[in-house]
């Protein structure tokens, strides 16, 4: 099996209420680029972030006593405390330079998301609500268009438990399951596994992201062509990314 990996130049900056889906499709034309069957596009979380208004300017923020308490282990900024705490369920660990959360959403992160980069000054963008409701509005709008059948992926940056460095990971997905269960199959010795379910939503986001890189490039959305989706393909909202998720008395790292 031979992957590519494509990158989509000449992406617009966006805006509040910008059209996503159709800012996609005019940026696919204009690129000479026809989807086809299968294909899988993975976009930057900030960019619909973006389009949905999901950003904060940071000095209308009024910290609350726990920002306050959070901004002095940390030695964050407390605003910015105060929007990590907004978009925040569960506080995993604080300490100096470091905030670790669980987000609404349920991901394990860096400060439940909350990020500066790419972002105008004084602002940061947020998670989008519901990343799984926003690649599937992108995937139906495509389909229809271009007469497909594609997978999304919203991609955003992580680190990880145990290992240095931040890589990209799933953050909505439709078209895909988010895993892709290998129990019961058998290796090459016959053997039966018992345990090997893989992340292949979050492989494919990672591959993504090292063409989309990591600072001014401005590359935001990867065509990714050739892969097997076979064992994961599934209809519009078929699909969460909860799929990935340990459940706390199952998670090893708390």
């Amino acid at each position: 099996m031979n992957i590519e990996l494509i990158g989509i130049n000449n992406f617009p900056l966006i805006r509040e209420n910008d059209n996503l889906p159709e800012i996609i499709y005019d940026t696919l034309n204009k690129e000479g680029v026809e989807l086809l069957d299968d294909d899988i596009l993975v976009l930057a979380e900030t960019v619909v972030a973006k389009a949905e208004g999901a950003y904060v300017k940071v000095d209308d923020v009024e910290p609350s006593k726990q920002a306050f308490t959070m901004a002095i282990k940390s030695g964050k900024d407390p605003k910015l405390c105060q929007i990590i705490l907004d978009e925040t369920s569960d506080i995993i660990r604080c300490q100096e330079g470091l905030i670790i959360t669980e987000t609404k959403h349920g991901f394990v992160c860096a400060n439940s998301g909350v990020d500066n980069s790419n972002c105008e000054e004084g602002y940061v963008t947020t998670l989008p609500e519901n990343p799984d409701n926003s690649a599937a509005i992108i995937k139906q709008y495509l389909d229809e268009k271009c007469s497909v059948d594609i997978g999304v992926i919203i991609s955003d940056t992580q680190g990880r438990t145990w290992r240095r460095g931040a890589i990209g990971v799933a953050v909505g997905i439709s078209g895909l399951h988010p895993v892709t269960d290998f129990r019961g199959a058998t290796d090459l010795y016959g053997q039966e596994l018992m345990s090997t379910v893989e992340a292949t939503a979050d492989e494919i986001a990672s591959a993504a992201s090292l063409i989309m890189g990591q600072s001014d490039s401005g590359m935001c959305l990867i065509l990714v062509r050739g892969y097997d989706n076979s064992l994961i393909k599934c209809g519009i909202g078929e699909s969460s990314i909860d799929e990935i998720f340990y459940d706390k008395e199952n998670d090893a790292f708390r």
